[in-house]
């Protein structure tokens, strides 16, 4: 080196000493260096990159270029294995690359990068390793149009400015370290507050979204919980849209798969796949699920990586995060392994705190519905008689309780079907479980499906919270529909799916609620001529009609009319205080020749009445029951009102009394504007009269 270049070189390095000591933002400061180092050397562009600890991956840290660079090719972070670099990773001098002459071979997967050089008129790479520690930290790159001799004397000068660029990289990089560390410990603090803070699961996990692509750039985030039983307990996606904010979205419906259950089943598994997938291996991903395939397709997705949350007997959750710009790495996937203790630990509390509610709702409703059950000191304590036909009935009866069989009682008004569905569930292995009973006459057409499915809070307007149906509160137990045969056409269908799937969605729900439940179901109507009519469904009368039971009306088991009465006399006479009087032979023979039109709970009305009214020592019907002489004309004068026609006529007035209220209602019985409000009676008292009343009309308003 002659005295004009050792002059020169002194004074480059005075300068970039200098700069390195003055010049604090490491972009100006190789923007300055690389500016004075282009009045020593010839070249046309300058890049400087960096190599990470494990000597994995290499990082553009600085370029100046003159020519445009395919944004394909721009990628800020590649791996080392396999490149044309890598057999320059031990360089101790430094080295020139002909593109000319090495370009042939350069067959590895950079080849397009030496390429795409060339074809923009580069001929020659000047490579100087940049040391620190004894070890090369990155590499100091010339890029030029024209191939050059470089000289000893050159070498040296390069080698010697590289040295102390080295210093400044090897600074600017622990900065950037110890930011880094900072950033990370803010963004465990801001996770953790949302976290702490925020109630509403999306708007937690938005905050969360916001925190990590603060430090790792993405497009899209998704938290997956599935359940032992392959079932999403949580199926949470959001995407970022350009210059905005996270947003909630579903991918499966913007991609039109929602219905797709392989699709849906690829989601799960995905999940068992944790680690990161960039270049081939994202490719790799893609091609063995399809969904994957289809997101990278419609979203630009380039990168993903698979976090596990965590992998228990009950259930396994993660979360995968997915960017459209540079590729992801393991440095990427640390960063997001920092807040997985805690976000793992507020999705199981907040699961925890969901089942704890559930829970709540249901054993709510099982309390009020406890008090209906029949606790029978023996099998049928309730079911009064011993006739053939009640016989052969109750034979039946035993023979389906111990089963899970669903169960179709048929049989008119009256004939005690309820004391039935009681009777099998008190005799089943489901006893210890609540009984819900569903009058499908009773609900209003436009709740029954709330009443039957449960609603989500904001499924529709009034829908202020979020109601268990009554399939999901008999869980474990049973349910008996009465009146199936008034169930809306409409409503069937869904009755149908929850009967062979057993499983349900509440109105406004994606959740997929499974459901243990026997179904026992009753019907006063003919359901196959209902089924000829159009107005049932045939698939749907035989999911019910597995085991069928016919009850008999009280004409067809006359034997037990005088048994019944006895009952019914004992049983008003304690509930009313009043003595238990006997009842004469003419009665027990008129009672035993009526018809019953109304069954048993016509009889039981009449030995009513005659326990209220009865003043001697044995029961008075006269009052109640009306003569059955044939053959008498009625005199045309009018004749004088009867006990008996006065308590029919106020029967008629509360029945039209009943009807309109439930008619301004808008057929709801309880709650604000209900017909029980209206008529200033407690609701338990108005279902109890509405039940007494036999009143079943259909109410839609």
């Amino acid at each position: 080196m002659n005295n004009k270049a050792l002059s020169e070189s002194r004074q480059l390095m005075q300068y970039i000493s200098d700069a390195i000591g003055t010049i604090r933002d490491p972009q100006e400061l190789f923007r300055t260096v690389t500016d004075k180092l282009r009045l020593i050397f010839s070249f046309d562009s300058a890049v400087i990159v960096t190599i990470d600890k494990d000597r994995r991956h290499i990082s553009v840290f600085f370029e100046m270029l003159r020519f445009e660079v395919p944004e394909e090719l721009r990628r800020q972070k590649r791996r080392i294995v396999g490149t044309w670099i890598e057999q320059h990773l031990d360089d101790r001098a430094v080295t020139t690359v002909s593109l000319e002459r090495d370009l042939p071979e350069a067959g590895d997967q950079d080849s397009p990068l030496l390429r795409t050089l060339y074809e923009l008129g580069m001929r020659q790479l000047v490579l100087s390793p940049l040391r620190s520690g004894g070890q090369v930290i990155g590499f100091l790159n010339f890029v030029s149009r024209v191939e050059q001799k470089w000289g000893e004397s050159d070498r040296e000068l390069l080698a010697g400015v590289s040295s102390s660029i080295a210093v400044a990289v090897s600074n600017a990089l622990a900065y950037e370290e110890l930011r880094q560390r900072e950033a990370e410990t803010a963004m465990q603090l801001a996770v953790n507050n949302a976290l702490l803070t925020i109630n509403d699961r999306s708007m937690m996990m938005m905050a969360v979204c916001e925190q990590i692509s603060k430090l790792v750039p993405c497009f899209f985030l998704g938290i997956r919980v599935i359940g032992n039983d392959g079932k999403f307990r949580i199926f949470d996606n959001f995407m970022r849209e350009p210059g905005q904010s996270f947003i909630p979205f579903s991918p499966l419906e913007k991609l039109d798969i929602a219905g797709d259950e392989r699709i849906v089943r690829e989601g799960a598994e995905v999940l068992s796949r944790p680690g990161v997938y960039s270049g081939s291996r994202f490719d790799e991903l893609c091609g063995e699920f399809r969904l994957v395939a289809m997101v990278r397709d419609s979203f630009s997705i380039r990168t993903t990586m698979i976090v596990q949350l965590w992998d228990l007997p009950g259930s396994r959750a993660g979360l995968i995060i997915s960017g459209t710009d540079s590729d992801f790495g393991e440095a990427e996937l640390a960063t997001v392994r920092l807040i997985v203790p805690q976000l793992a630990l507020a999705l199981q509390n907040y699961l925890a705190f969901d089942e704890i509610d559930r829970l709540r709702r249901k054993l709510e409703g099982e309390r009020t519905y406890l008090v209906e059950e029949i606790r029978a000191a023996h099998n049928f304590e309730e079911i009064i008689g011993n006739s053939a036909p009640l016989a052969a009935v109750l034979r039946r009866v035993s023979q389906v309780a111990p089963t899970d069989a669903t169960v179709l009682i048929q049989g008119e008004t009256g004939t005690g079907k309820e004391l039935i569905a009681r009777a099998i569930h008190n005799l089943s292995p489901r006893k210890e479980r609540v009984l819900v009973r569903v009058n499908c006459a009773a609900l209003p057409a436009s709740l029954i499906e709330s009443e039957l499915f449960g609603h989500e809070r904001g499924s529709f307007t009034g829908a202020t919270d979020r109601r268990i149906g009554k399939f999901e509160l008999a869980d474990g137990g049973t349910i008996f529909l009465d009146e199936i045969g008034e169930l809306p056409l409409e409503l069937q269908a869904k009755m149908l799916r929850v009967l062979q799937e057993r499983e349900l969605e509440r109105i406004g729900g994606r959740q997929v609620i499974p459901v243990d439940v026997r179904v026992i179901a009753a019907t006063n109507r003919d359901l196959e001529r209902e089924i000829a009519a159009g107005r049932f469904r045939e698939d749907l009368f035989f999911r019910l009609n597995a085991f069928p039971l016919s009850l008999p009306s009280l004409r067809e088991r006359r034997d037990d009319i005088p048994v019944l009465a006895l009952h019914f006399a004992q049983k008003y006479a304690r509930e009313f205080g009043r003595p238990v009087r006997a009842i004469r032979d003419s009665d027990i023979r008129e009672l035993t020749s009526r018809d019953w039109k109304g069954n048993i709970r016509e009889l039981s009305h009449c030995v009513e009445q005659a326990v209220i009214l009865s003043e001697g020592e044995t029961l008075d019907f006269s009052s109640v029951l009306t003569s059955r002489t044939e053959g008498v004309v009625p005199a045309p004068q009018a004749a004088p009102m009867t006990l008996h026609d006065f308590d029919e006529e106020v029967r008629v007035m509360e029945r039209k009394l009943i009807l309109d209220a439930l008619d301004r209602a808008g057929g709801r019985v309880s709650g604000d504007g209900g017909a029980a409000e209206l008529l200033e009676i407690n609701a338990k008292t108005l279902y109890s009269r509405i039940d007494k009343l036999g009143i079943r009309k259909r109410y839609s308003g």
